[in-house]
């Protein structure tokens, strides 16, 4: 490398807030040796986001895109001004040697004008294993399927994620490269002492208590954890239920909250910033999405020690360690009662060396994809 400055890898994302992907790349960011390997990101949402500030401390720089789309949305007259911005980029950055699309949707329209200007290495990410309904996911479908004519190496975070993405011949081929969703084992090792701490700071006392660590989104479906919740109100009282997370359906979640009045049982704390000490004060981790792939916080929940109930609509890679319990969304909500009051009276461990075991530690993907992007060189 020349002058002996790092490689600059673009991580292309939609907006570096809080949520899975974006946790998983930090994740990877803050353990990577940045005299070797430095992240630049490419964003599409022209605002300031949570990660932002760390980006820039670590020496990464946030480069803004027009936005095309939104949760709704999606605005095609913007479409030349996108096309254009990127060749501006392209053209006036060419320390840039590797582009890692996880914002897949317009990989198909960067990733042929990257190339353009010289980036040999175009790394197509599926982190998915479903897109989006209706009109904006059909439009996403179609601009993904020529990804693979542009991407120099196809990564996704799961099998399922694979098959979903990929064609079956690659996946079957071995073509796919099963990028983990490692977590920091260490940061979300279980601590009693920590436990007890974070349990006085948050007022849980002795309650049992769940926790929902998600944006407020259609697909991950919180509405039906809050029907749960009020039925296991009628078995116990004793119990209070914590979302971690914002987004456009969190006032209709707090209004059904209020319409079971369970306003004594729900805490909603937002985005969270804490998630490695508010799991250790919690009981059980549950979520209820339709669909998900393997999520990050799952794994996190899991490197805590917590047992998981969650929803068949996720796949069944989640569980890595054997703390997860799938359920059924079509199964009456007393079911999935009982089975978050089984859950949370279970023995609570500590899984770090299972979590190591599994491959789901960051140190040890962080090392293999520093080893990748330096092997493109």
């Amino acid at each position: 490398m020349e002058n002996n400055e790092p490689v600059r890898v673009l991580q292309v994302v939609g907006r570096m807030d809080r949520g899975g992907i974006e946790t998983m790349i930090m994740n990877l960011y803050r353990h990577i040796d940045r005299s070797k390997v430095q992240f630049d990101f490419l964003a599409h949402y022209g605002r300031e986001a949570a990660y932002n500030n760390e980006i820039r401390a670590l020496g990464g720089n946030i480069y803004e895109m027009p936005a095309l789309r939104d949760d709704t949305h999606i605005y095609y007259w913007k479409l030349p001004t996108y096309i254009m911005a990127l060749h501006q980029f392209f053209a006036h950055h060419p320390e840039i040697k590797i582009i890692h699309g996880n914002m897949t949707n317009t990989a198909a329209i960067y990733m042929p004008i990257a190339r353009k200007y010289g980036v040999k290495t175009c790394i197509a990410h599926s982190h998915n294993t479903r897109g989006k309904a209706g009109l904006l996911g059909v439009v996403t479908d179609i601009l993904q399927k020529p990804i693979i004519k542009y991407a120099t190496d196809l990564f996704a975070c799961s099998k399922e994620a694979a098959y979903w993405f990929y064609p079956k011949e690659l996946v079957d081929a071995g073509k796919i490269k099963i990028i983990p969703n490692a977590v920091d084992a260490q940061k979300f090792r279980y601590d009693p002492i920590k436990r007890i701490k974070m349990r006085e700071k948050l007022q849980i006392g002795n309650r049992l208590a769940i926790v929902c660590v998600a944006r407020f989104r259609k697909e991950k479906n919180q509405a039906f954890l809050v029907q749960v919740l009020n039925e296991i109100v009628k078995k116990r009282n004793d119990v209070v239920l914590f979302f971690a997370g914002d987004g456009e359906y969190e006032n209709n979640v707090k209004k059904l909250v209020q319409k079971y009045h369970l306003e004594n049982h729900v805490v909603f704390l937002g985005m969270c910033d804490y998630v490695s000490d508010l799991l250790q004060a919690m009981d059980v981790f549950a979520l209820t999405s339709l669909w998900e792939g393997l999520l990050v916080v799952g794994v996190e929940a899991q490197a805590s020690g917590l047992h998981c109930v969650v929803s068949d609509g996720i796949t069944r890679e989640l569980d890595i360690i054997g703390n997860v319990k799938f359920l059924s969304l079509s199964v009456p909500v007393r079911v999935w009662a009982d089975q978050l009051i089984a859950a949370a009276q279970l023995p609570r461990q500590d899984t770090f060396k299972a979590i190591q075991a599994a491959g789901y530690d960051i140190h040890t993907t962080a090392k293999w994809l520093q080893n990748f992007y330096l092997s493109k060189c």
